[in-house]
């Protein structure tokens, strides 16, 4: 799974103006939370739409899993698993007091699984100028990839970072990411990239 496949383009930022890791973090959660939970809202209303037609090819396991998504909306004691941007920023934080997710290059790349969704998603959020993120070799991160995949998927969680590690290495694509202020153009961009081996 590579960049492409993880991002879309409402999760993209350019030249966020943040002074800190932990509001980097929000915003990452920001657009996280969003996202799901405006997909989340689209299939509820593609799932009622089928089953009012009396649809026989209609899914009740989406119908199921979209009512758990919405009931995670709520407050509850759930834990971190909940689809709100808190809920969200609390299991990066949360991750992040295990280690710092700073890769170094200026990348961060904050992650944590949530029993609440089915497959793995994105948010990237670039920075005007890098913030202090305990990184590996101490030098500020300007380019942030927040990832959350599902609980249940701890080999493939493993191998997605390993991919956006190894992606991430890359100088060039690096500087390239960091001279985009326009968010459609650096999902272009993204779309347009080859594989990495």
């Amino acid at each position: 799974m590579d960049l492409s496949d993880l991002l879309a383009l409402e999760r993209i930022r350019c030249r966020c103006n943040v002074k800190s890791k932990k509001r980097t973090l929000q915003t990452v959660a920001e657009l996280l939370g969003e996202s799901l939970r405006s997909s989340a809202e689209q299939e509820a209303v593609s799932d009622v739409d089928s089953e009012n037609d009396n649809d026989p090819a209609s899914n009740r396991g989406t119908i199921r899993l979209t009512k758990k998504i919405l009931k995670s909306w709520e407050k509850s004691d759930e834990g971190p698993d909940v689809l709100t941007d808190m809920g969200i920023l609390d299991a990066l934080i949360g991750r992040e007091r295990l280690g710092s997710t700073g890769l170094g290059h200026g990348v961060g790349l904050p992650h944590s699984r949530l029993c609440a969704i089915e497959e793995p998603v994105a948010a990237f959020v670039s920075l005007e100028s890098g913030v202090d993120y305990d990184a590996v070799d101490s030098e500020p991160v300007d380019l942030v990839l927040g990832l959350l995949v599902p609980e249940q998927c701890n080999d493939e969680h493993l191998k997605i970072l390993a991919h956006l590690a190894k992606r991430f290495n890359d100088p060039d694509l690096r500087e390239k990411l960091r001279s985009f202020t326009n968010e459609q153009e650096l999902f272009d961009y993204i779309a347009s990239l080859p594989p990495v081996d």
